[in-house]
C-alpha cells in the first residue's frame, strides 16, 4: 500500500514540476472492485492537471487533484 501512495505522490509531484515547454496532465485509473491503480501522464497544451478517476462498473466519473505550485 506505502508504494501506491508513492508512486501516486511522484506522478503529482512530476506533473506540478514547473516546465518551460509543455504541461503534464495525470490521470490516476483506480479499478473500484480491486481498487488496483494505473496512472497515465499525457503531455497536453495548458496548466498541469491531475485526476483521479474510477473505472466502470462505478459512475462517479473523475475527481481533479489540488496541485501545489511551491512550498
Amino acid at each position: 500500500m506505502k508504494w501506491i501512495a508513492r508512486s501516486l505522490a511522484f506522478a503529482v509531484s512530476a506533473a506540478a514540476w514547473p516546465s518551460m515547454a509543455q504541461a503534464d496532465t495525470v490521470i490516476v485509473y483506480t479499478n473500484p472492485m480491486t481498487l488496483e491503480r494505473k496512472v497515465v501522464v499525457n503531455d497536453a497544451p495548458g496548466p498541469d492537471r491531475a485526476f483521479h478517476c474510477f473505472l466502470p462498473p462505478s459512475n462517479i466519473g473523475c475527481q481533479p487533484i489540488a496541485l501545489r505550485r511551491g512550498r
